[in-house]
């Protein structure tokens, strides 16, 4: 016993004493401030300003009950357009006539730029070749995420990848955005397909139309429609003559 404290309750004392700074520092530390909320990708987009750099500039196939601000010819179409679009950094937008003003564009100046974006997207498809018994090439799927993966129909290099396939002439089917269909143009192939297409079209989220297009030499035309009605003819127009007339 010290100065009549018990050498228990000194220990005890010692004990509190040592540890209390402690205790003292860890309930006056300033708490770790809380970070702040992700925004919105809603959010974002509104900020986002209306005249902001776009990342790409291409063409994207849509359908006729679309509103667009800018198209181009395509010969033929009545429910297929050939959309300006430019990428920005939450997706993809059509061009409307202001801002098509604005950045001082027209379709010849557009156009190749356009071109070479869809070459470059028909060189690194990977398509999926769909055979017959025998091992002959029967159709071609294209599906891609990228936005602009439609405009790869107007590449010649599409056609030169399925050349050795699909033939010379090319029917090609835009039922979405992100897949299309190639057939070869002679033997018929597409219209034993044409029910299960057009199913594949009213079941598609981002549909474009129902619309054949043929690739050949020149820019790609509209020269029939796969019929919507198990009644008809597999063809609503007939894709050998096409509007006004093909061969």
């Amino acid at each position: 016993m010290a100065n009549g404290i018990p050498a228990v309750l000194l220990s005890a004392l010692a004990a509190f004493a040592a540890g209390f700074p402690l205790a003292v520092a860890a309930q006056t530390t300033d708490p770790a401030p809380a970070e702040e909320p992700a925004a919105e990708p809603a959010a974002q987009a509104a900020a986002e300003p209306a005249d902001a750099p776009a990342r790409r500039i291409g063409i994207i196939f849509g359908g006729a009950f679309e509103d667009f601000g800018v198209v181009g010819p395509l010969a033929g179409a009545r429910k297929t357009r050939m959309a300006a679009h430019y990428e920005w950094d939450f997706g993809v937008r059509p061009y409307t006539g202001a801002v098509w003003e604005e950045r001082g564009m027209d379709w010849d100046r557009f156009y190749p730029t356009a071109l070479a974006l869809a070459d470059d997207i028909a060189s690194r498809i990977k398509p999926k070749l769909v055979r017959d018994h025998r091992g002959v090439v029967l159709y071609a799927i294209v599906a891609d995420p990228d936005p602009f993966l439609t405009s790869a129909i107007l590449s010649p290099k599409l056609r030169e990848r399925f050349r050795e396939t699909l033939g010379d002439r090319i029917h090609a089917v835009l039922l979405e955005r992100n897949r299309f269909y190639l057939f070869p143009a002679t033997g018929g192939v597409l219209a034993d397909f044409g029910p299960s297409l057009v199913e594949e079209y009213r079941r598609a989220s981002l549909p474009v139309s129902l619309e054949i297009l043929l690739l050949e030499r020149d820019a790609p035309r509209v020269v029939g429609e796969l019929a919507r009605e198990t009644s008809e003819s597999p063809f609503a127009r007939d894709p050998e003559e096409g509007e006004g007339g093909d061969r």
